[in-house]
């Protein structure tokens, strides 16, 4: 490629610095420049889209889906780690390439995302996770046939778009019921930041399955945290620390880590003291002592079924959009 940017660079007149900047479409590059830059590149061979830089796909090359995933800081929680290796893989049975981008929701970082995703030459997009409502419209008005992906998409600003996602209300109000069902009373609801939707979605079933059983909701008890194991473990010690009394737990199977991590260091015995019952079905739940109880979120099924339907609507776009909601699943082990 050297030879290549060498060239590309001696017909613009720039230098090959230059080129490489805008066709990375990284630092500062006079529009007019680039534009140049871009056209004369394609000249040569390489990408004016999604991958700049590279030679031009041929005619069977495979096609491209573009897989961005949005998260608050600079960890992606554990639950995505098996919905994307299931995407992945599906994506390449089908004869398909992935490009996985991140996003934390800085705002450069959304106004890259954007660009690239005007750019691209993909058949479609999955965004997935974490998006305040104006980057999400922003990034669905641009991008190529879009499926939100463990995202509800009622927060997308009024776009219309297709989503596959959990039904939450219905996690939380299992693990609830069951928590109620065994005699706890006071069940501590550990949830991510109240912006999130998770958060909002597991809190409305956390309140229902109260109602239902005619006992109160104590908002003492439902606390925040930030979806990590020391996040919970902090959130849970300040409760206790608050004398806050309570004989039970509902958080995700994550943040159930750091809940064990509290009560063993104050000395509280799972469950005979308090009962936990985690969400996700991650495989940590079952190394831990006792095994965690559960709402089973099927992550491998859902990466399946979305790039089953992503592909079905990047041939055919519905009139309609299309949300789909998979059902999850109680589990009981030991912790409750």
């Amino acid at each position: 490629m050297a030879n290549t940017l060498k060239q590309i660079a001696e017909k613009c007149g720039v230098s090959s610095m230059t080129v490489s900047r805008a066709l990375r479409n990284q630092g500062p590059v006079k529009e007019a420049t680039r534009e140049k830059i871009l056209a004369v590149a394609k000249l040569f061979g390489y990408l004016q889209g999604g991958r700049p830089g590279r030679p031009a796909t041929t005619p069977d090359a495979r096609p491209v889906v573009e897989v961005v995933l949005g998260s608050v800081g600079r960890r992606v929680p554990a639950f995505y780690l098996e919905l994307l290796t299931a995407i992945e893989q599906c994506l390449a049975a089908s004869g398909h390439d992935c490009v996985i981008r991140t996003c934390n929701g800085e705002y450069t970082q959304v106004l890259a995302l954007r660009d690239a995703l005007r750019r691209s030459s993909a058949i479609g997009v999955m965004i997935i996770g974490d998006f305040q409502p104006e980057p999400l419209a922003a990034l669905l008005g641009v991008s190529p046939p879009a499926l939100l992906v463990d995202h509800p998409g009622d927060a997308a600003a009024g776009a219309d778009c297709e989503s596959i996602n959990f039904d939450n209300v219905a996690a939380a109000t299992l693990a609830v019921q069951h928590l109620l069902s065994i005699g706890r009373q006071r069940i501590v609801l550990i949830r991510g930041p109240a912006t999130h939707y998770f958060s909002r979605e597991i809190e409305r079933g956390y309140r229902a399955a109260h109602a239902a059983a005619g006992v109160s909701c104590r908002p003492s008890l439902i606390v925040e945290a930030d979806f990590t194991v020391d996040g919970a473990d902090t959130a849970l010690s300040a409760l206790i620390g608050r004398g806050i009394a309570f004989d039970a737990v509902f958080t995700n199977d994550e943040m159930a880590v750091g809940v064990y991590r509290t009560l063993g260091q104050h000395r509280l015995g799972i469950p005979g003291d308090v009962a936990v019952c985690g969400c996700d079905g991650l495989p940590i739940g079952q190394q831990l002592s006792p095994a965690l109880t559960t709402v089973f979120l099927d992550y491998r099924e859902m990466g399946r079924l979305a790039v089953e339907h992503l592909l079905k609507i990047a041939k055919t776009p519905p009139r309609v959009p299309c949300r789909i909601r998979l059902m999850p699943r109680f589990e009981k082990h030991d912790s409750a």
